[in-house]
């Protein structure tokens, strides 16, 4: 079980590498496969479809960010904020989005993983994960992250204050 379980790590590291480096396009078996020292056929035994790989990478990509559960709010803020606004993960987020308007699997996917995320920042703020302000907050960090992406590069970019936004969002 030990080796079936460090296959499956050594496939998501190289599947993280790839994304990371070359973007989602690049994300492809042959590529995963290959750097990950697996035949393609022993990817597959794993991950069956590309939306299984993406998912996973997704979420293995979160683990990476975060080993323990945020203690406070302000832990929970910076979880929040390395895992929106990192330039690499708002590049993958996007990336996978796009995939999942070829692709019906994916997008079931992506949804139920946004659904955890607002479910999990809906619990830091003592909220319902249906509540209407948690999802304003997502969908405006999601857009700083994508301006920001779209910014041209000035140095040190401006800091963006998480507990503001959750303050205006009616959060704290």
């Amino acid at each position: 079980m030990k080796t079936e379980a460090s296959t499956r790590e050594r496939i998501l590291n190289a599947a993280i590498q790839i994304a990371s480096k070359n973007g989602i396009k690049a994300l492809t078996q042959p590529k995963v496969a290959k750097q990950a020292g697996v035949t393609q056929s022993h990817l597959t035994y794993y991950f069956p479809r590309k939306a299984d790989l993406l998912a996973a990478v997704l979420e293995a990509s979160h683990q990476q960010v975060r080993h323990t559960p945020p203690v406070d709010i302000r832990e929970a803020l910076r979880y929040l904020e390395s895992l929106i606004l990192d330039a690499n993960r708002m590049r993958f987020f996007l990336g996978a989005v796009v995939e999942a308007g070829e692709a019906t699997e994916l997008s079931k996917v992506l949804a139920a993983h946004a659904a955890a995320l607002t479910a999990q920042t809906a619990g830091i703020f003592e909220r319902q994960a249906d509540d209407p302000a948690v999802q304003a907050f997502i969908d405006r960090i999601r857009g700083i992250g994508i301006r920001l992406l779209l910014e041209p590069k000035r140095g040190v970019r401006k800091k963006i204050d998480l507990a503001e936004i959750a303050s205006e969002c009616g959060l704290i």
